[in-house]
């Protein structure tokens, strides 16, 4: 045992010890994606919920803008029916007045609403018919403007040019000056009927007070400029030193809305612009925020998260390291045992040679076993020995046979060629498990229920066809030469197929004579790699010389006549004599002899339950022998048969009855509910009087039949596998490993475990 240690060491890392170092990476690594995941999310939420809480300002700042925009725009309309307004506008007076007291009313009126509103400065009204300006501290002519000084509370010439040009082709318009400080709302309040303005109405807003107003209501969660612009540049803006506007495109902004409310631009540094457009037309209310200034804020969560999935590396190399070299001691000692480095040391004495002996015990064994018995199953459902619509309802559900399905078709295949499968050991089972696989695959489909069974080079297939399938035989054939195309080009697989044509479930062991004989007529008279029994053509005559047909021949030999079987034949060899028959000739005849057999074979196991040993002569030398002298070996076979045949239905012990009966324990022996009333009940007959017949037809009862049959399966499985005696219990119909081991003892003089250590 040290040896072993000590050699470990010494000993490189094989490919299993890396694979489990992967695995355990990957696991270490799925959190870490989760986490990674979680944490960008986060970062991206973070970034997101800043981005929608000040345009979520950036909204409410809007709102109070074209809030006051509103309030301008409503006293415009409560003007237009000012009648002082009406009658200046049309370069007339009201009644009893004359223009010059029209304009002191006006500037009265205009002074009391200034009033009622804190946000307003001035409001101005401009006559372009008396070319007047009212305002609600004074009047005079516009022959004034040129001599106007700017100043900071009031509207100059200048800025009367300016707003009267964009009046021009706007209908409402705001007009700031850097020297103000106020901005303007100017709006046409009168036209005549060509859409000349009689009236315009320029409302002067303090700057001072918006902006006051608005910053009491904002709660910014990171420092940024909002400003209030048009196409020539800012009109209103919030003080922020570290942020500057110019080198915007602001004309860009009000006229192009952009796609998005929020985009990025490069001035001096990088900007994060969030756009929100107002009611008047030509402006737009931005807020504009450093880009260093939002990473500023997802920073700290960039680093912790960054620390969290470092830390989760280091310790899961850490815990990687130290569990794959603690998991791999075992397994690299058994390694070194299985590959024979411990050769100085006694297997017996070796511990890793019992854990060894553990680990060939797998289930895989167990699993092959079932397979193995439904693979015999369906063989003697093929062959007749157990009819499909009789099969018990648990030996179904535990092979997973569908019953429900009416029709069926059987598909044969024959491997003539294994190709890239070369190993002779397992070279069959590798064809077969293949082509179950691929077909099954194919068929899944359409024909979702099929079982297969092989036998030999033989490759059974029970397609049952739902009875909506459209032509299903074409379909079938499609399929079946796909597969075969598949193998052949893929595994280098060569197969022939049969196909039956459609059977009524009972019908199912004629299903597959179908399939057999169409394997053999394709063989006989090579008609490509697939034959459909449908085509076969069914001949009654050779030439000139009349055969009759199968079944003919099959009820000459069930009847047991030897003088009429061997006329049958001397007429058949008379006739050859007189006429020279051509190789497609001797085919066909070789073919009819071989389906007449293969019916009688069917017919005896159905009927009798018999396998006759006489008919078990047709194989490759009698293919290859001349025809007269194949006539004469089949007609020897046929006289033998109806001897055997009846022979054997004289012996009691071959009474049907007792028969079918034997016949259903041997087949379903496996099923743990098997019993008495359960045979009784499938043959509809009562328990009391199946024990009485069966017990003096065979001098034992039903159970201890059931017994026999059981423990001769076992003492197979004891003897050709390494299964666990609880699992050969289970797997022949035992309840509990201690009731197989009690009849075992009684029936055959010792305890499985005995039997099985005496026989290694």
């Amino acid at each position: 045992m040290r040896q072993i240690f000590h050699k470990r060491a010494k000993k490189k890392r094989t490919g299993l010890f890396w694979r489990t170092l992967v695995s355990y990476t990957i696991v270490l690594v799925l959190p870490i994606l989760i986490c990674s995941f979680y944490y960008f999310h986060s970062y991206n939420a973070l970034k997101e919920r800043n981005r929608t809480n000040q345009h979520l300002i950036l909204e409410n700042f809007a709102e109070q803008i074209n809030s006051a925009f509103r309030d301008a725009i409503n006293l415009g309309s409560h003007l237009q029916l000012n009648k002082y307004v009406t009658a200046l506008s049309n370069n007339k007076s009201t009644i009893n007045s004359t223009p010059p007291m029209d304009r002191y009313y006006l500037k009265k009126d205009l002074a009391s609403l200034q009033v009622s509103n804190s946000l307003i400065q001035r409001i101005n009204l401009y006559f372009p018919g008396s070319e007047y300006v009212v305002n609600s501290a004074s009047t005079f002519s516009t022959s004034l403007f040129p001599y106007m000084e700017p100043k900071g509370y009031s509207l100059s010439g200048k800025d009367w040019d300016a707003i009267l040009k964009r009046l021009q082709t706007e209908r409402i318009v705001c007009y700031a000056s850097d020297d103000r400080s106020f901005l303007t709302v100017a709006e046409v309040l009168l036209t005549d009927i060509s859409g000349q303005p009689l009236s315009i109405l320029a409302i002067q807003i303090d700057k001072k007070n918006l902006l006051n107003r608005l910053q009491n209501r904002l709660l910014l969660e990171s420092p940024c400029s909002f400003a209030l612009i048009s196409a020539d540049g800012p009109l209103l803006s919030t003080e922020n030193n570290e942020i500057s506007l110019s080198g915007l495109p602001f004309e860009k902004l009000v006229t192009a809305v952009p796609e998005s409310s929020v985009y990025e631009v490069q001035t001096e540094e990088k900007l994060i612009i969030d756009y929100y457009s107002l009611q008047i037309p030509g402006t737009a209310l931005i807020s504009v925020t450093k880009k260093a200034d939002y990473q500023a804020q997802t920073a700290q969560l960039l680093k912790i998260m960054v620390l969290t999935i470092l830390f989760c590396v280091l310790i899961g190399i850490v815990v990687i390291m130290y569990y794959s070299r603690k998991n791999y001691e075992p397994v690299s000692q058994i390694l070194q045992f299985i590959k024979g480095t411990d050769q100085n040391m006694e297997p017996e004495k070796n511990e890793f040679h019992y854990i060894m002996r553990i680990l060939s015990q797998s289930r895989n064994e167990i699993e092959r076993q079932r397979k193995l018995l439904k693979n015999n199953y369906m063989q003697k459902i093929f062959s007749g020995e157990i009819a499909f619509d009789q099969i018990p309802e648990q030996v179904a559900e535990q092979f997973s046979l569908n019953l429900t399905d009416s029709s069926a078709c059987v598909v044969l295949f024959y491997v003539e060629r294994t190709g890239s499968f070369n190993e002779p050991e397992n070279v069959l089972d590798l064809t077969a498990f293949t082509v179950e696989n691929v077909f099954q695959e194919l068929l899944s489909e359409q024909f979702p229920d099929n079982y297969f069974s092989n036998r030999g080079q033989k490759i059974s297939v029970l397609i049952h066809i739902p009875g909506e399938a459209s032509q299903p035989l074409v379909l079938i054939e499609q399929l079946t030469r796909h597969l075969l195309g598949f193998l052949k080009d893929s595994f280098q697989l060569s197969l022939r197929a049969g196909i039956s044509s459609l059977r009524p479930q009972k019908e199912i062991p004629d299903a597959y004579l179908q399939a057999d004989t169409a394997l053999e007529y394709q063989r006989l008279f090579e008609t490509g790699n697939i034959c459909c029994y449908e085509t076969i053509p069914q001949k009654q005559v050779i030439g000139s010389i009349p055969l009759n047909t199968s079944d003919y021949v099959v009820n000459l030999i069930v009847s047991g006549n030897k003088a009429q079987i061997t006329d049958y034949f001397r007429v058949l060899e008379k006739n050859m004599e007189k006429c020279v028959l051509s190789r497609a000739d001797a085919q066909s005849c070789f073919y009819f002899f071989y389906q007449a057999t293969a019916k009688l074979q069917l017919y005896c196991q159905t009927h009798y339950g018999l396998q006759l040993d006489a008919l078990d002569f047709l194989d490759d030398s009698f293919f290859s022998q001349s025809l007269p002298k194949a006539l004469s070996q089949t007609r020897q076979a046929y006289l033998a048969a109806g001897e055997e045949l009846a022979e054997k239905s004289k012996n009691p012990s071959y009474v049907q009855w007792g028969k079918d009966i034997c016949r259903f324990i041997e087949n379903n022996y496996f099923d743990a509910n098997i019993n008495l009333n359960m045979v009784a009940e499938h043959f509809r007959i009562s328990p009391a009087y199946l024990s009485k017949k069966f017990r003096e037809q065979y001098q034992k009862s039903v159970i201890d039949y059931l017994y026999e049959v059981r423990i001769s399966n076992s003492v197979a499985l004891l003897r050709e596998t390494d299964l666990k005696i609880a699992d050969i219990a289970q797997m022949t119909g035992f309840v509990d490993s201690n009731a197989f081991i009690r009849i075992f003892k009684k029936l055959k003089g010792t305890t499985p475990g005995k039997y099985k250590e005496s026989r290694n």
